[in-house]
């Protein structure tokens, strides 16, 4: 008696023709038992799995198909064959021009639940990385022809994340674009149908709030930064909130992958800029800066600030303080720090020491970002033993 079980999770099969195996199978022992199953006596059922490879045009009514354009052979394997019986396993080359087509599997035991994989490949004898895979259970029955369905699922190999998008600026809220994520399996042919085998992870290096996420049809157990990809129709939608930050990697993940792609996301970043009202300097050159000339600490001129800002780094929601790359410049005449942000700004303050010298230094205001690409900008910190003219001078502090 033989039995039919037609796969219909394929989508690119060839003819069936020659290879497997074709050793008889030899029955075990009356009463032999593997893992709690007990085989009865009788003659033993050998499953005829039918191979039918969706074409283009059929594509739409079998979305839940899938095999690998590339595959050659198909091996179907009993998973839990009782103690004695051999071959457990059959591999049969086939050529997907034309299919569908009928393949064996090995010989099994009737009347007890009878366990099959049945893997595709691109070799010819079943040999290198599977490109699909799929289980069923199956209780025959002697005389019976029933019908039996196994789902296969492509494997993902490779992983190509693209669609990053590349205008997405600073101080602008829920901005949101969906990515292509392509899957492929061993033999470089895309997953497009069905179910994948593994399931992909999608995650970013950034958490942070107000900066990048993502949003998707699963999201991992880490929570909102990662997003289970489980077959091609699930969803990958990055999620921007604003916050001026450093490019953010969109990286891939998953069981047997040997290429798992990445991507880079960088926001527009805006220019840090001074606020209007900064004092200037009389030093020559001018410019925004800071003039010193007390060390009394109630008196003007022994202390000043000016104040920088930056779009979607100091203002609300954001609120992050701006920082100098060296605060160290001035310390023979003054101190120089970052207050809190204050008006949607960060202010710098330099205080003049109990013995300073007369002197002049350069400070650079930074959003400490690498992908900052406006030039940095400066003011000037001097400290002169008398007054100097009104621009300069402020109210201590």
């Amino acid at each position: 008696m033989r039995k039919i079980l037609p796969l219909i999770a394929f989508v690119s099969l060839a003819a069936c023709g020659g290879g497997g195996a074709t050793s008889s199978p030899t029955a075990p022992s009356p009463g032999q038992t593997t893992s709690g199953q007990t085989t009865p006596q009788g003659k033993l059922v050998t499953p005829q799995f039918v191979i039918d490879v969706p074409t283009n045009a059929s594509s739409k009514l079998r979305s839940a198909q899938r095999v690998s354009p590339a595959t050659n052979s198909v091996t179907i394997t009993l998973t839990n064959p009782p103690a004695g019986l051999t071959p457990t396993s059959v591999t049969t080359q086939i050529t997907p021009a034309n299919c569908p087509c009928t393949v064996s599997g090995p010989a099994a035991p009737p009347g007890v639940a009878d366990n099959f994989t049945v893997s595709t490949f691109a070799s010819a004898d079943g040999t290198g990385t599977a490109l699909d895979t799929g289980s069923t259970t199956s209780t025959p029955t002697t005389g019976s022809n029933d019908v039996i369905t196994i789902v296969l699922g492509g494997i993902p190999a490779k992983v190509v994340i693209s669609g990053v998008p590349t205008t997405f600026t600073a101080d602008t809220q829920n901005q949101s674009h969906a990515l292509t994520v392509t899957v492929s399996d061993a033999s470089n042919q895309a997953i497009t149908t069905g179910t994948f085998a593994n399931p992909v992870d999608i995650s970013l290096s950034d958490s942070g709030p107000h900066g990048t996420s993502l949003s998707g049809t699963s999201t991992c157990s880490t929570g909102t930064s990662c997003i289970v990809l489980a077959g091609p129709a699930s969803t990958a939608t990055l999620l921007y909130g604003g916050l001026a930050e450093n490019a953010v990697t969109i990286a891939s993940s998953g069981t047997g992958l040997t290429s798992a792609g990445t991507a880079t996301f960088t926001p527009v970043l805006g220019a840090i800029t001074s606020v209007g009202g900064n004092s200037t300097t009389t030093a020559t050159g001018g410019g925004v800066g800071i003039d010193l000339y007390s060390t009394n600490s109630s008196s003007t001129g022994y202390s000043g600030t000016v104040s920088y800002s930056e779009a979607g780094f100091t203002d609300a929601p954001y609120s992050q303080r701006l920082s100098l790359v060296s605060g160290a410049d001035c310390l023979t005449f003054a101190t120089v720090s970052a207050g809190a942000n204050a008006a949607n700004a960060t202010p710098f303050t330099a205080t003049a020491i109990a013995v300073p010298a007369s002197g002049i230094c350069t400070e650079t205001v930074t959003d400490g970002l690498s992908d900052q690409t406006s030039t940095l900008p400066t003011f000037r910190v001097t400290y002169t033993a008398t007054s100097v003219g009104a621009t300069a001078k402020h109210r201590s502090h």
